[in-house]
């Protein structure tokens, strides 16, 4: 069963491989992940902030978001992080309200199959608490991804 996981995951990642135009995300050492840089938005101070997409199901993907401490400028508290759909340059509705950071990390899980991530326009952005206009870093979801 497991082998199947490994196989539509194979696929998925040579499918969206066919994407142009954004940034690449890189695999991890994990199976069934990849990962991709959020840029800083503004002078936040909110550099290096990451995100992790990991397969769970067909139909599940969790989504994790890191690299942003409470103690930095862009925190200041439980900063809020979105999934949206749409570019960083031009953001559309929010389609989940993700966990808030709790210190430097959000983890959720979403009912949004990895492929169609990676094969649609979607961004994860991070605001300032109380402040979800006022976004701290952002990044598209990469439509291409490169094994590490």
């Amino acid at each position: 069963m497991r082998w199947r996981y490994s196989v539509l995951l194979a696929a998925c990642l040579v499918a969206s491989s066919c994407g142009g135009g954004r940034d690449e995300a890189e695999t991890t050492e994990q199976p069934g992940e990849i990962a991709f840089e959020l840029s800083e938005q503004g002078d936040a101070g909110a550099v290096g902030v990451r995100a992790t997409l990991r397969y769970e199901t067909p139909e599940q993907t969790t989504v994790i978001v890191d690299g942003v401490d409470e103690g930095e400028p862009a925190g200041g508290g439980a900063n809020p992080v979105y999934l949206r759909r749409g570019t960083c340059d031009e953001p559309k509705e929010i389609l989940f309200e993700l966990q808030k950071l709790s210190g430097a990390t959000s983890e959720t899980a979403v009912e949004l199959a990895l492929t169609a991530l990676l094969n649609g326009d979607y961004n994860i952005q991070v605001s300032l608490p109380g402040r979800p206009e006022d976004v701290v870093a952002c990044g598209d979801v990469p439509q291409e991804v490169e094994e590490s």
